[in-house]
Order: structure tokens, then C-alpha cells, then sequence
């Protein structure tokens, strides 16, 4: 069997089912002790012994067991259970594109005129353009994420919104991959339409969190394709100082910040999608060749990757149990 990427859809029941289980074992067991206590008090002790010679307390306690193990299992069951990949063909009349635009102190750094954040709002407004179908949103990320502009048609206002959105749009310091992906799945609505995950960033995913995310998305049939803003070698960050001036950013030894594009993690987030990595390049010829592929639906993206749901196995396993203990007696399998 395949047990390939293994997990729950709702990994907190566990925790819940956990709980529940152990508490029914603690109801059981106490009732098993109030239960002898009230027969202790009813009966002489040397009469207790032979009112309770056929009563096995091993018994009694499998029989606890097997209905906690049964709670247990569908509580499991009620979290989701998935392994294995089921593929199945995705057919859709239209694209819905959420662009998640890398907005941190990195995306200033002049290795692409003007800069690299720049450059991206540029690429980024002529896709759209080309396109000319289907809707589109925007979520500007640093080391927090924010929804700019929901899913619309409405150009204009997209244009607007992108046009205002810049490195104060958030004041959270960082570059957070992982919940700039987050924020760009809960962007997208439920219908037919074929969903696909825009990133312009350098890749510098300061909390790793990136490739994780990125599983999540492949398993809703989501498609991540990665653009790298900037260039291998990189540069320093300039900012403007409080006296007006240009100034680069320092570590605490004095030395120059340099930020370099980080290929290898953004490669990774693309294909755990199946969708591609790409270098934006100083035209923005990146991001073209990008959209004349999934234009064309050349682009590698024609099937949907699901997890396979496992639920019957741990519900199987619950009703077996729940039989056992009916029929387990509490009688010893011989009295004296």
C-alpha cells in the first residue's frame, strides 16, 4: 500500500479524541470502583469473595479498553485521515490568479533597475494586461501576510491597489513563504475555475515555512508557480535613512546586508504544487514566457494531486471493537 504523504485534514481532533478517550477510560474505571465499593458495603467480606468468584477483573477491564480503543479510532476517523495520491483530471473554463508580491526590505535591493520590487509590480501589471480574462487578487507579504485586493475583474482597482502597495504596506519585518501561501489559498473561492498561486519573491523564506505550506496547497489542487526576483549574486538592501538620504542595512558587526535569490527553495515550493520555477528577468521576460504557457495550458498543470480518504480503516477497526466488547463476558472461563 501507498502511505505516501501521510496526514490529517484536521489534525486538532486528535487531540480532542485523545482526550475524550482517556476521559471514558477514567469514567469506566471509576464506575468499576464505586460499583465494588457499594457491593463491600452490602455484603460481609468472606461473603464478598465468593458473590464475586465468578467476576473476572481482567475481563472487565479489556472490555473498558476495547470501547476506549473504539472512541479512540473514531475520533481518528473524524480527523481525516490521508496517504496515498489520487490524480484525477482538472477541466476548467477560466483561470482565478492570486498574486503573492514579496514586499520585506530585500525586494529594494537594486541587482534589477530600479529594484527588484519594482520590477515585480511592473511584470506583474503587464500579465494582467495580457491576460485579459479570468480574475485576479493580491497578497503582499513580509514576515506577516495580508489580503490587498480580493479576487475581481475590476482591473482598474487591482491596478490601483498594486500601484499603492509597497515595503510599508506591512510593518512586520521578515519574509514568511509559508504563511504568504496560507493567506493566498483562504483568497480563492469555491468554484470550477482552474486556481493558480502567482509568488514574485527572492526567496529568502527567513521562516522557513515555504516548502510545508506549499504541501498543503498541492493537496486542495492548488498550483504555485515561483518567480525569483533578482539574481544569484544579489546585492546590498538600501533603504532611505531618517536624514533622507540612501543608506544600506547592517548586521551588528558593521558588515553590508547582502541578499541573494534563493533558487533552491523556491524551485521546491513550485514543484510540490507542479507548478514551475522561473527567473523573472530584467524585462519581466520570465513572467511572460510564464504566462504564454498557461495560456497555452502548457504549463504542466492539466491534473489535481488529493490525498486518498482513510477514514473507513479506522471506522472498521471501531465497529470491530465495539462487537468484541458486547460479546466479551465478565465471567471467569472457569469458577471455584
Amino acid at each position: 500500500m501507498d502511505f505516501a504523504d501521510f496526514h490529517f485534514e484536521t489534525p486538532w481532533l486528535l487531540a480532542v479524541a485523545a482526550g475524550v478517550a482517556l476521559a471514558g477510560l477514567a469514567g469506566l474505571r471509576w464506575t468499576e470502583h464505586r460499583r465494588r465499593l457499594g457491593l463491600a458495603a452490602f455484603a460481609a467480606e468472606r461473603l464478598l469473595s465468593r458473590l464475586t468468584a465468578g467476576y473476572s477483573t481482567t475481563r472487565r477491564l479489556s472490555k473498558d479498553l476495547a470501547v476506549t480503543a473504539a472512541i479512540a479510532l473514531i475520533g481518528v476517523a473524524l480527523a481525516g485521515p490521508r496517504w496515498g495520491v489520487e490524480i484525477t483530471e482538472q477541466r476548467a473554463t477560466t483561470e482565478d490568479v492570486v498574486f503573492v508580491l514579496d514586499v520585506s526590505k530585500s525586494m529594494l535591493v537594486g541587482d534589477m533597475r530600479p529594484n527588484r520590487l519594482a520590477r515585480a509590480k511592473a511584470s506583474i501589471a503587464n500579465f494582467v494586461r495580457r491576460k485579459g480574462t479570468g480574475s485576479v487578487g493580491l497578497v503582499a507579504f513580509s514576515g506577516q501576510a495580508f489580503l490587498q485586493c480580493p479576487l475581481t475583474r475590476d482591473y482598474d482597482a487591482f491596478f490601483r491597489t498594486l500601484e499603492e502597495t509597497d515595503t510599508a504596506s506591512i510593518q512586520v519585518p521578515g519574509t514568511d513563504i509559508g504563511r504568504a501561501l496560507e493567506e493566498a489559498e483562504a483568497a480563492f473561492a469555491k468554484n470550477r475555475n482552474r486556481k493558480l498561486v502567482l509568488m514574485l519573491t527572492d526567496g529568502e523564506d527567513l521562516e522557513a515555512g515555504g516548502v510545508d505550506a506549499a504541501k498543503k496547497l498541492a493537496r486542495e489542487g492548488l498550483v504555485v508557480h515561483s518567480i525569483g526576483v533578482g539574481t544569484p549574486a544579489g546585492g546590498p538592501i538600501t533603504v532611505i535613512s531618517a536624514l533622507g538620504s540612501p543608506d544600506t542595512l547592517k548586521d551588528a558587526g558593521g558588515e553590508e546586508i547582502r541578499s541573494r535569490l534563493d533558487e533552491a527553495t523556491l524551485t521546491k515550493v513550485a514543484e510540490t504544487t507542479n507548478g514551475r520555477f522561473v527567473r523573472l528577468g530584467q524585462a519581466g521576460e520570465g513572467m511572460e514566457a510564464l504566462r504564454l504557457a498557461i495560456q497555452a495550458g502548457t504549463d504542466g498543470t492539466g491534473t489535481t494531486r488529493r490525498g486518498v480518504p482513510r477514514e473507513e480503516w479506522f471506522l472498521s477497526l471501531a465497529l470491530a471493537l465495539i462487537v468484541l466488547e458486547s460479546l466479551l463476558s465478565t465471567r471467569r472461563s472457569s469458577s471455584r
